[in-house]
């Protein structure tokens, strides 16, 4: 099934049931799918992850604070392993990016050497990665979350078992906002790009139930952690070519600049859709999902199908 809650659905059963699949798809993908193509399967695996744990987050009202924390450590361990060659990754797509978006601005000659200088580091990274085969310590860590899923003890059920997760998943974003748009250093701007993805990973839970306004919010959530996700690649990428860095027979000034110059794009496109999607207080928004909630779990309880005898009582 989806990513998301069934309309119809208990709150505990929802939880326990997208606890499953992405644990079950995380497991998949290290035992079976990194055999036909490791990049690929890491990625999957890592995205899988990063749901399971934003699911804790969002579930933080209902479960036992020691729970919790047991289950999210054992998934941080698991993913700090999967990670060894994403940089190498993420800095070769950004410059195959920048040199279609720029081409012209600066010699073809220039991004191939630093292509060249990419792939070679990534060839030793995952020369590495495939030797330690799926990495059985992540494998083991998700085997052992997966056993405990339908044990979770989930204290409360309904709105009341999301409500904290989401106001302070809102809340810590339009923090993580504010201190990105007041210094725009690349931890922070990081920071925010996480708390970003919590509330896309949580309202796409919801959005089945809460309707066409979370839906649109979630959209653009997702349109904005695109923009700072690719801002920060290209953040990794200029530490990567800064003076000294490399040896790369290219002129990386002009490359810095280029990198600059986009960067400053994104980010004012970013910071744009920020202020409309934290516009309101966290107060506020809590106020407005919870209504949202109760009118579509009111809508999903209510008869849909034909009443033959009402209607026919209803026209003598």
């Amino acid at each position: 099934m989806a990513y998301k809650f069934g309309a119809d659905e208990s709150v505990r059963h929802a939880i326990r049931r997208c606890g499953r699949e992405q644990l079950d798809r995380a497991i998949l993908e290290l035992r079976d799918g990194i055999i036909a193509d490791p990049v690929s399967a890491i990625h999957s695996a890592r995205k899988a992850i990063k749901k399971e744990r934003s699911l804790l987050r969002l579930a933080r009202g209902a479960m036992p604070p020691e729970h919790r924390r047991r289950e999210n450590a054992a998934l941080r361990e698991a993913a700090r392993g999967l990670s060894s060659a994403r940089d190498s990754d993420v800095m070769i797509a950004s410059v195959d990016e920048l040199s279609k978006r720029y081409a012209g601005q600066l010699p073809a000659a220039d991004f191939e050497a630093i292509q060249s200088h990419l792939e070679a580091r990534r060839s030793s990274a995952h020369g590495h990665r495939t030797e330690s085969a799926g990495n059985e310590d992540a494998l083991g860590e998700l085997s052992a979350v997966r056993t405990r899923v339908d044990d979770w003890r989930l204290r409360i059920g309904g709105w009341e078992s999301l409500e904290s997760g989401l106001s302070r998943s809102y809340r810590r974003g339009r923090q993580a906002f504010t201190r990105a748009h007041d210094t725009r250093e690349m931890e922070a701007l990081h920071a925010w790009r996480k708390r970003v993805k919590d509330l896309w990973y949580h309202e796409r839970l919801l959005a089945s139930i809460c309707g066409p306004t979370v839906r649109g919010h979630a959209k653009d959530l997702d349109r904005l952690s695109d923009l700072l996700g690719d801002d920060h690649d290209l953040a990794v990428l200029r530490q990567e070519l800064a003076p000294g860095s490399a040896p790369i027979a290219a002129d990386l000034d002009a490359v810095v600049h280029l990198i600059d110059y986009r960067r400053a794009e994104l980010q004012t496109e970013a910071f744009h859709i920020g202020e409309r999607l934290y516009a309101e207080t966290p107060k506020a928004f809590r106020r407005r999902l919870r209504g949202s909630w109760k009118a579509g779990r009111a809508l999903a309880r209510a008869p849909r199908a034909s009443d033959p005898v009402r209607l026919g009582a209803a026209t003598r």
